[in-house]
């Protein structure tokens, strides 16, 4: 009975894959889904990009210590 359930409910990503696939959208309805998910999107804050570039600096020193301790000693 769950297996019923769960085959008939597609994951988002294979939902569109299907649908871009096997359905034949003309290029008008292709731009109005486009257009529906262009406010998705948004780009990001000052302090969500410095945390970013905090956590990827910090990655890269960590990673040459890590390689230091464990191939050097």
């Amino acid at each position: 009975m769950a297996s019923e359930l769960t085959s008939h409910r597609l994951p988002q990503a294979d939902e569109y894959y299907y649908k871009q696939t096997n359905n034949h959208i003309t290029p008008r309805d292709n731009e109005i889904e486009t257009g529906a998910d262009a406010g998705a999107y948004f780009p990001l804050q000052p302090i969500e990009k410095k945390l970013c570039a905090y956590t990827f600096g910090l990655g890269i020193i960590l990673l040459f210590i890590f390689v230091i301790i464990f191939k050097v000693l």
